[in-house]
């Protein structure tokens, strides 16, 4: 069964437990795939003597800082050490990498690395693809900035992640009859910011989609405060397990 590994369960707000987002999918067969890779994501990896030249597959749910700034560091580490890895995005990720590695006054000094040439990148938006034999992604758009969601299917299992996004119906038709819902869970309702997704709102959502295991991530410290009283909520309305992991938590899926 994959072993998912929690870099990164937070916002871009540091916590005592938490902080930006990144999720480390691990397959019996050693398959690395890495999903959204904020700050401090290659830190956890090194806290966890886990070599970054094994992460296989980078996918991004959307470009904004606190999912995808540690992609720059991976590149470059592979880049003198030696590796490749693929990378899958939503519409505007090659252009973004093209440019922060080759325009001079940003960091093209990183094509000289040969950091341009580690690095396979492909769009996804509404999509349906195979990483490698027995590894199925399918993305669709959600309601935040561009973003994607990613369903990946592997091992007999069904892992389907948001992102960040605001309660969309392409998410549940997405995840419908997923056996791992990964959802972001930003703030309790009385103190929603931005395209995101309430407590009150993912309560719903997973009351619809019927998940075997419901996982809440992406928590502002507004949202911790208040965690303990929501799960349970959670553990009575809904017939599922329910995790709200730590950075570092690993869970068997």
């Amino acid at each position: 069964m994959p072993r998912l590994v929690f870099l990164g369960s937070g916002s871009i707000i540091p916590s005592k437990t938490r902080f930006s987002s990144g999720i480390l999918v691990q397959t019996k067969r050693s398959e690395n795939i890495l999903m959204d890779i904020g700050p401090g994501v290659i830190e956890k990896l090194r806290r966890l003597n886990l070599d970054v030249t094994a992460i296989s597959y980078v996918l991004v749910t959307h470009l904004h800082v606190d999912h995808v700034c540690d992609l720059l560091p991976l590149l470059k580490i592979l880049g003198l050490l030696g590796g490749h890895v693929e990378i899958y995005g939503p519409p505007g990720i090659r252009v973004f990498l093209d440019l922060l590695t080759s325009d001079r006054r940003l960091f093209g000094y990183l094509s000289d690395l040969r950091c341009r040439s580690v690095m396979r990148v492909r769009e996804l938006w509404r999509d349906s693809v195979e990483l490698k034999p027995g590894i199925a992604l399918r993305t669709t758009p959600v309601d935040h900035f561009h973003g994607i969601a990613f369903r990946l299917e592997l091992e007999g299992v069904s892992i389907t992640y948001s992102g960040d996004s605001a309660p969309d119906p392409r998410l549940i038709d997405l995840a419908r009859g997923t056996d791992v819902l990964i959802h972001e869970c930003s703030f309790p309702a009385s103190r929603l910011k931005g395209k995101h997704t309430s407590a009150e709102d993912l309560l719903r959502l997973a009351s619809e989609i019927k998940p075997k295991i419901l996982i809440l991530t992406h928590l502002y410290p507004e949202m911790e405060e208040a965690l303990p009283s929501y799960l349970r909520i959670f553990s009575e309305k809904l017939a599922c397990r329910i995790y709200a992991p730590k950075d570092l938590d690993v869970i068997d899926v």
